[in-house]
Parts: C-alpha cells; sequence; structure tokens
C-alpha cells in the first residue's frame, strides 16, 4: 500500500518540477536518537529513520559507508533520512503509532543554476523544520523573498476530491492517508558541512526554486521528502494527532539528512540524471549496478536502539514530552528530560544526559572543496538566517 499510495498525484507534483529522481525508502529504524542534534547522546524526541542499517546515536559519514545495506532502493546511498514519529492520543491517554511504511525522498534538479548543481560532500548534513514551532511564523522570510520560511512544511490529505495543501494537520480523515512533506535547503557556504545554527545552508528565493544567496552560492540538488500516514487506520474516537516532539497542528514537522552517498555515483547521477529524468531510478545509468527492487525485505527494520516502547499502543510519548497546543513555540522544559532523571539504555549501556556538541567544520577533513563544473568558488561569508 505504502508504494502505490506514495504515488498519488505524482502527475500534480511532476508538473511543478523540471526533473528528478525518486527514492523510495522503507523504515530502517525507530528510535529516539538523532545523530544530528544530539550525538552520543538519546534525543529529547523520537524518530523513523530511512537508510542505512547500522544507524546510531553517533553515526557519521564513515560509518553509514559500513552499513550492510540501506532500506532505501539505490544501494551506493547509505544516507539518512529521518522525520519525528506521528501518534494518535485516545481520551483515554494511550498513544498509538500511527502505520507509516517508509518515506518517498525526491532529488530535484531546481533552481536558475541548475546546470551546476553540486553533489552533497561526504560528511555533510542538514535539517529542515522547526521542532518547536506551533503555529505559522510569517516573520521568518526566505532572504530576497517575501515568502516565510514557514512554507517548507506542508501536509497533503490524500483523500476524495482534492484539497489545498496546508502548513498544518487541517484534515486527518484522509482515505488514502495523511501525506508530510518538506523541502530542504538547496544553497551551500561551501565551507561548513555543518552547522548547529544551520546558518551552513540557505533555501533558493523561491524556496524551491529560484537562485542562491551571495552568501550561499554553491547550489545543491534539492531534497524533498514525503511521509504518508494511514490516519484513516486508527480509530479516530475523539483524540487527537500528535507527533513525537508533543506537536498536535503539525507546524513543527522536521526533517533531518546525514549524507553518506558514494561520492562518484552521486555526482554521476546529478550530471547525467538530475536535470533530464523523469523520476524513475531504474531509468538513471549511475543507479543501475546498486538498484535492488527488493530493499524492504533484503533491509528490514531493526529493533529499536533505545530500550523503551515505541511501536503499536504506548502509555506515553517516548521521552519527557509536554504535549504543547500552541500558538507560542515549545520551550526546552516541554520536551527534556530533567537533570538526574533516569535514562533509557542504548545496547546495554547507560546514554549520558544531552549536550552541546560543536560540528567539524569542511576544514578538518581531508580534501578542500571543489565544484563539479568549473574552478572553486570564493569563500562567502555567513548568513545568519535560518
Amino acid at each position: 500500500m505504502f508504494l502505490a499510495a506514495s504515488l498519488i498525484l505524482l502527475g500534480a507534483i511532476a508538473g511543478s518540477t523540471q526533473a528528478y529522481w525518486r527514492l523510495s525508502c522503507g523504515i530502517v529504524q525507530t528510535s529516539r536518537i538523532d545523530p544530528i542534534i544530539n550525538p552520543g547522546v538519546v534525543s529529547p524526541h523520537a524518530h523513523k529513520i530511512a537508510g542505512a542499517s547500522n544507524i546510531d546515536a553517533s553515526s557519521t559519514y564513515d560509518t553509514l559507508q559500513k552499513a550492510p545495506c540501506t532500506s532505501c532502493e539505490i544501494g551506493a546511498d547509505l544516507s539518512a533520512y529521518w522525520t519525528p514519529i506521528l501518534y494518535y492520543q485516545h481520551p483515554n491517554g494511550s498513544f498509538e503509532e500511527v502505520p507509516n511504511q517508509g518515506m518517498t525522498i525526491y532529488y530535484e534538479g531546481r533552481g536558475d543554476n541548475r546546470s551546476n548543481l553540486q553533489p552533497f560532500p561526504p560528511g555533510f548534513r542538514m535539517v529542515s523544520g522547526n521542532s518547536a514551532l506551533r503555529s505559522y511564523d510569517k516573520t521568518k522570510l526566505i532572504p530576497g523573498s517575501n515568502r516565510p520560511i514557514a512554507d517548507r512544511v506542508s501536509f497533503a490529505c490524500l483523500d476524495v476530491g482534492s484539497s489545498p495543501e496546508q502548513p498544518y494537520m487541517a484534515r486527518t480523515s484522509c482515505i488514502n492517508g495523511l501525506r508530510a512533506q518538506i523541502h530542504f535547503q538547496s544553497c551551500w557556504d561551501g565551507q561548513n558541512l555543518y552547522k548547529p545554527d544551520n546558518s551552513h545552508v540557505e533555501y533558493m528565493s523561491g524556496l524551491d526554486n529560484g537562485v542562491c544567496p551571495a552568501t550561499h552560492p554553491i547550489p545543491l540538488i534539492h531534497l524533498f521528502y514525503e511521509i504518508l500516514y494511514s490516519v484513516n487506520n486508527v480509530n479516530q474516537d475523539g483524540g487527537k494527532f500528535v507527533f513525537s516532539q508533543g506537536d498536535p497542528t503539525g507546524y513543527g514537522f522536521h526533517g533531518d539528512f546525514l549524507n553518506a552517498w558514494d561520492p562518484a555515483t552521486l555526482e554521476t547521477a546529478i550530471k547525467n540524471c538530475a536535470n533530464t529524468n523523469d523520476g524513475g531510478v531504474d531509468n538513471c545509468d549511475a543507479f543501475k549496478a546498486t538498484y535492488n527492487p527488493n530493499f524492504s525485505k533484503t533491509c528490514p527494520e531493526r529493533p529499536p536502539i533505545v530500550n523503551e516502547p515505541v511501536h503499536g499502543m504506548i502509555d506515553k510519548l517516548p521521552g519527557c514530552i509536554t504535549i504543547t497546543p500552541g500558538p507560542d513555540p515549545a520551550t526546552p522544559a516541554d520536551t527534556n528530560c530533567p537533570d538526574g532523571s533516569s535514562q533509557p539504555t542504548l545496547n546495554g549501556r547507560d546514554l549520558p544526559a544531552v549536550h552541546e556538541f560543536q560540528a567539524p567544520t569542511r576544514a578538518q577533513f581531508r580534501r578542500p572543496f571543489v565544484p563539479m563544473h568549473g574552478s572553486p568558488l570564493p569563500r562567502p561569508s555567513y548568513s545568519e538566517s535560518y
């Protein structure tokens, strides 16, 4: 059902894009981990993760490259992709996991400079969305545009007839499922593989098209996630849907990307398929050597890394989560466990408390960045917007 339903409304999507390839991915891990935001420790809230089978709380490009398999259909892509879990809170206080079999990842040839798209470098990672939001933020705009950054998140109710997409969970009775969608930043500063405030990347002027700002001159291939939730498989008995970070609105939907592509495969695919392909990965020669249509069987979901209930019907949201309906953003006190509280274990080991993490810069890696086409780009200044 997942693969079939994921293609609903594909014609509308294809009509709005130039060219792309589309990866189908199964879930490989469901746990309270986030190796980008909270590396090496238990995360405040839980995620569903697709991609490399060895994903854990401390994953990096180098460790993912050693994964035995990937839950996505291209074996050369050992990246990890994750989003929060959707639950349904029943009137009796219990939480039911909403069925979700995986996600669809679009790699799109977008932007005015799409002929010069660059591959994600080894070690690159980024986050899109703000898990604390509980209302539509009109104040934070895309640089050089009047469009709110909040438009990166949208929801589509796949039901009889069509309805406009919304930046929140406007409708949750959807025969063919509720689809969450998120756009990622496509402009890079060329220096930092990651910065905790995500200022190493920026959105194009039109969010999913347009130009990159001068501070982030390097155009990256555009990432877009779709996650389909079978909301009508849940007995909606007067409760409410809520994401694992305590968000009953959907405004706080977010996605993470930890790159672990085989560099040569990704570079070839961008060069030959990003601006010509019609969506199917089987139409791109760069993928033929590692294309695996049986990915969901050959790389199934692993047991949860963190030893706490996350699947099925559970008594509480994983972690120390307070459900916050907004409109004010959630605070750290709404999602973080108090100091000194007991923590779950990871593979039999006690996990340390969440701590601050300073990511390495590009200068700490071996190879300088050189674009696929032409000479090295100038070193830009940083943007503080996010």
